[in-house]
């Protein structure tokens, strides 16, 4: 039993460390690859408004904490602007948002090469259920805002 709280102790501080190192070096992420959307940040044909208000997106977000700021990045629970070029840079920052949670989603993979099948699936679910919420946030805002700037051009 010691054995399993110890490896489960262990377990934590990975994921978190792996969490907290990926969202403490995303803001100084660049490239031109935070400017548009590919791989998992591609919408998918049922994400619309409508899909985001019927899971009530916006009621989530407002119980959810917010940490863009934390290591440096811009905070992500206001528009800084209403003009294009603020608007695309804020989908910079979404952008970037969603790759930390991508990449924190998966921070238990490591717990698979030493802990044993069910603690691994434990932490499997726990980080899938945990960033789902922030993907659905990130993804409604950044749906908003994508409409917004295609009505801008």
């Amino acid at each position: 039993m010691l054995r399993l709280v110890f490896l489960i102790v262990i377990d934590i501080m990975i994921v978190a460390g792996i969490s907290i190192g990926v969202g403490a070096t995303a803001p100084r992420w660049r490239g031109k690859w935070l400017t548009r959307d590919f791989g998992p940040l591609h919408f998918a044909p049922w994400e619309t408004p409508k899909f985001f208000r019927a899971l009530k997106t916006r009621k989530l977000a407002k119980r959810l904490p917010e940490l863009g700021s934390a290591f440096g990045g811009k905070a992500k629970s206001e528009l800084p602007g209403r003009d294009a070029e603020q608007i695309d840079l804020y989908l910079i920052e979404l952008r970037r948002a969603e790759w930390v949670h991508w990449v924190s989603l998966f921070s238990w993979v490591p717990l698979a090469f030493f802990n044993p099948w069910y603690l691994t699936l434990l932490f499997m679910v726990i980080q899938i259920s945990g960033n789902t919420s922030f993907f659905l946030i990130l993804r409604a805002n950044r749906l908003r805002l994508v409409q917004i700037r295609q009505r801008l051009v």
